[in-house]
């Protein structure tokens, strides 16, 4: 295949997916993927999650409004969730992103994944230091 000179729905797909086959089965964070949406990337759940990332993507990069969903929330149930997976996961992206794209191209996609890794496990832990306050809040209250 040759490197992508131009970023379309159809080539954010292939990022995607073809990012999804590896860290579904990575030893570091494959059990996240494979606990929420199953091990068969054709089934119903996978197709979905797919779609809705690559119209995430594709809103970010063709200025198009496909994405109108939260991509923060889902990941604040995930127990277990820690930098260190955020790290793997960039890994595998940046490493997809040159396998398909430009370098000038991949670039973008491996700048944005940063960001939004670097804010997701801020976003993270902020809410696990609300839920810790609201925790001690409670316990203070019926202690009280």
């Amino acid at each position: 295949m040759e490197f992508q000179t131009k970023i379309t729905l159809e080539n954010i797909e292939l990022l995607v997916s073809r990012f999804y086959e590896k860290a579904m089965f990575d030893k570091e964070i494959g059990h996240f993927f494979i606990l929420e949406l199953g091990d068969d990337l054709t089934n119903e759940d996978w197709i979905e999650h797919i779609s809705r990332l690559v119209d995430f993507w594709g809103t970010i990069f063709l200025e198009k409004t496909l994405y109108k969903s939260n991509p923060y929330g889902p990941h604040f149930t995930i127990i277990g969730l820690e930098e260190e997976h955020f790290q793997q996961w960039m890994k595998l992206f940046n490493e997809t992103a040159d396998e398909i794209y430009v370098s000038e191209i991949a670039n973008k996609f491996k700048e944005e994944g940063l960001h939004y890794s670097k804010d997701f496990m801020h976003r993270i832990n902020e809410d696990r230091k609300l839920q810790n306050l609201n925790q001690l809040k409670s316990r203070i209250s019926w202690e009280g």
